[in-house]
């Protein structure tokens, strides 16, 4: 039966791949049919939203990092003498969060409209996360809400709606997306059921930390390495970098499915198909 790596590989993969988001995350912005976004921004903007495209952007680059932060600190977990498992399964959660907004704010056939209009999307969901409706929400906050929706109603721009995140997930990483982000959620929200199988699991098999630990990483490092291309592509970058990540992810994840299919066979179950090559 075949072995899994040691989930000291699953830390470097899981730097590797921070690193290359990182470094696209920063590349200058470019939006493709738009020469100057900041003659844009001039002619669109107004009152509290004076740079909408900028914005929009902007906001690629601020979910891409995050979600890379999220990547790197898996990585540092699962790379310790003892490594953790209930973090880093928030970690992963977490970057594909991260990178399901990035994604969906990062495809090169979007208008500048459609993109405005999936940022103010995303801000108005924030907003209401704040609470800017109830009686105690902050002042400053409910502000700045008036303002941008204020801007909103004097501009027509498509209509577009908040995805099913668990769709998008599944979009990102299709052979793991939608089971994965399920999966977590307990992990993530503090589910009884959930944290107790991760605890005791954690305390009492020592292969099953590695399968989980490779799970993680492998879930997160393909949203990610999947989000970062995206944002490439529509910076007009080279994405060399994010094509070697991705052999890297399809390297390991043709070890982790051979190990499955391997253990399915040794505990006498038929795994319906033939072993992964």
């Amino acid at each position: 039966m075949s072995s899994l790596p040691p989930l000291s590989e699953a830390s470097r993969l899981c730097d590797s791949t921070a690193q290359v988001m990182r470094a696209i995350a920063y590349r200058d912005y470019r939006e493709p049919t738009v020469a100057d976004i900041g003659a844009y921004d001039v002619e669109h903007g107004s009152g509290a939203m004076p740079d909408p495209l900028l914005s929009s952007h902007r906001l690629t680059r601020f979910y891409l990092v995050g979600a890379g932060d999220f990547v790197y600190s898996l990585g540092q977990l699962l790379g310790l003498r003892q490594p953790m498992i209930t973090s880093p399964a928030v970690l992963a959660r977490s970057a594909a969060e991260y990178s399901s907004r990035c994604a969906y704010l990062s495809s090169g056939d979007d208008s500048p409209g459609v993109r405005i209009s999936k940022a103010f999307n995303l801000y108005r969901e924030a907003f209401n996360d704040f609470g800017v409706s109830k009686p105690d929400a902050d002042p400053q906050m409910v502000e700045l809400a008036q303002g941008i929706n204020d801007w909103r109603s004097a501009h027509t721009l498509p209509k577009t709606s908040l995805p099913n995140y668990t769709n998008l997930v599944h979009k990102l990483a299709p052979s793991i997306g939608r089971r994965e982000y399920q999966r977590l959620s307990g992990v993530a929200h503090a589910n009884a059921i959930s944290i107790t199988g991760s605890i005791i699991s954690a305390q009492q098999d020592n292969a099953q930390n590695v399968d989980d630990g490779w799970r993680y990483a492998l879930f997160a490092t393909h949203c990610g390495v999947m989000a970062a291309g995206l944002v490439g592509d529509l910076r007009g970058v080279d994405i060399t970098p994010v094509l070697s990540c991705r052999a890297a992810y399809e390297h390991y994840e043709l070890q982790y499915n051979q190990y499955l299919w391997d253990l399915s066979v040794e505990r006498g179950f038929d795994p319906g198909e033939p072993r992964p090559t």
